[in-house]
């Protein structure tokens, strides 16, 4: 019953801020606000959520009535925020829904089992920092004699990041049924990851096989953290072979690294966020510590030296959170 449109005419927010009853008529002198009598704020723990602008034709002062508006307002907009809660209660329970669908699917991606017997053994411990998450590992019998392993860390966190992943997964098991090679593997990878990202987004990956009777260790690290090769009291880190994937349309370079590693050995995998673990003092956990730790337990049972390993970056870094998903991967030879 107005004779202007209110919904285009902003509100004076300075002047509206400390705004009481009794202080209110200079508000009302100002056009387009003529057209009201009083104006009656309705707040929520000394915030304005409302203002309530009412206008009198009745002989009746307003100002007799001022108590009840008030009331009737604030009964009103409680209503409303209370619908707004619920409403965002229901959009936050269907988010944390979708994340545990997300979460089981991804779970799905990883290796349903390791292997544990006489001739090798592998074991992985993966912490997401939040419900889903991008890292990877995985580890594929390519023949009996022969096997391929991989670990990887897309860049950012959560859906975006696992989704990511997801999509590096099912590459790199359709290319592990074509060839062995793994500078046709990882050359492929790039380009569905660069086709698939726009080259937005970049992975960084190990990839590596092994063969029982040649003893021969093949590997292509793809900007990753250099994984660990631990024999007797020495600590190889495993650093060369290409660039991070899918950045580039074509990597700009790609090698593939050749070893004699002969059993028995340690393979130690491992995302940025286990050494990138800081401390509630700010101090890094970094390589040397982790070095320090494997070495003397290169030859004990996989499933101990995760839990131990686990307990030391615990009480390392305190009080402080993890910064972003830790993976690591051991393979025993």
């Amino acid at each position: 019953g107005t004779n202007h449109n209110f919904t285009k005419v902003a509100l004076p927010e300075n002047e509206f801020k400390e705004m009481e009853l009794n202080h209110s008529q200079h508000i009302l002198n100002a056009h387009p606000f003529t057209e009201f009598d009083i104006v009656v704020p309705v707040k929520h723990k000394k915030r304005s959520l409302a203002y309530v602008f009412v206008g009198n034709d009745a002989q009746t002062p307003l100002q007799e009535h001022t108590n009840f508006i008030q009331v009737l307002s604030n009964i009103i907009l409680v209503a409303v925020e209370n619908k707004k809660l619920a409403r965002k209660e229901l959009e936050q329970r269907i988010t944390q829904k979708e994340l545990e669908l997300a979460s089981q699917v991804q779970h799905y991606l990883f290796p349903a089992s390791l292997p544990n017997n006489q001739q090798i053994k592998a074991h992985a411990t993966y912490l997401p920092h939040r419900r889903v998450g991008g890292d990877y590992y995985d580890f594929i019998m390519l023949n009996e004699q022969k096997f391929l392993f991989c670990i990887a860390d897309v860049s950012g966190k959560g859906v975006a990041a696992a989704i990511l992943m997801a999509n590096f997964q099912a590459a790199l098991r359709v290319l592990c049924r074509q060839t062995d090679h793994l500078s046709q593997i990882v050359k492929e990878l790039n380009y569905q990851l660069f086709k698939n990202g726009n080259g937005e987004h970049y992975i960084t990956s190990f990839i590596g096989t092994y063969d029982f009777q040649t003893n021969e260790l093949h590997y292509i690290n793809s900007g990753h953290y250099p994984p660990l090769l631990i024999q007797k009291d020495s600590c190889k880190e495993l650093t060369d072979g290409s660039t991070i994937l899918g950045s580039f349309d074509e990597l700009p370079f790609i090698e593939e690294i050749k070893l004699h590693a002969s059993s028995p050995f340690l393979l130690f995998l491992f995302t940025d966020g286990l050494t990138e673990t800081f401390s509630d003092q700010n101090e890094l956990f970094g390589e040397s510590a982790l070095t320090d730790f494997l070495i003397p337990r290169q030859q004990i049972e996989l499933t101990k030296l995760h839990e131990e390993l686990l307990i030391l970056l615990k009480d390392f870094k305190g009080s402080a959170p993890f910064q972003d998903d830790i993976t690591f991967f051991s393979i025993q030879v």
